[in-house]
């Protein structure tokens, strides 16, 4: 496990991303992990500097390989609460209007998109939700608009709303103005 925030190269590494020129719902899961964890690295949004390390506490992954209007994570736990969770979900093109993720549920919390890329064929969107508390056995679902092929992966970050960063976990302190009021 990695601790605190890590550099890009670091993390492409962690990650074993491999260039591809074929389409994969893994690879573009993992290449939209990798802009996002270099985000988080290089983009102070927490407030100050703090003694506070963010962590990765846990993460799961699953392809689903067969069309499905659905793609659930396998049940996992994390240590603490206070942790920030992310959904990165993408998702395959069939025909028609473009595919989109409608609805991201699990682990009894509130899910919010913070942000989705589909001007091309299929979708690549990240979801967020704070946990208050420790989740324990719990998966992570993610609603199609279509039946495609698609991917998902969570993971939670310790220690990026501790109380230390001000009054909790919100959206604009984690994402900025723009999600504010979707906290």
């Amino acid at each position: 496990m990695m601790t605190g925030l890590a550099t890009r190269s670091r993390w492409d590494s962690q990650l074993d991303v491999t260039t591809s020129t074929s389409f994969s719902c893994s690879n573009t899961g993992k290449i939209l992990l990798r802009i996002v964890l270099s985000l988080l690295a290089a983009i102070p949004v927490w407030g100050a500097v703090t003694t506070d390390a963010v962590t990765i506490d846990a993460t799961t992954w699953t392809d689903a390989p067969a069309a499905s209007s659905t793609v659930t994570t396998p049940a996992f736990s994390t240590v603490s609460g206070n942790e920030l969770v992310l959904a990165f979900v993408s998702a395959d093109y069939l025909s028609g209007t473009n595919t989109t993720v409608t609805a991201v549920s699990g682990g009894g919390l509130t899910w919010a998109l913070v942000v989705r890329t589909n001007a091309q064929s299929g979708s690549a969107e990240i979801w967020r939700a704070f946990a208050t508390v420790p989740l324990s056995n719990v998966s992570v679902t993610a609603t199609l608009s279509h039946k495609v092929v698609s991917s998902i992966t969570v993971m939670s970050f310790a220690g990026a709303c501790g109380s230390q960063r001000g009054a909790g976990c919100t959206g604009a302190r984690v994402c900025g103005s723009s999600c504010a009021n979707s906290a």
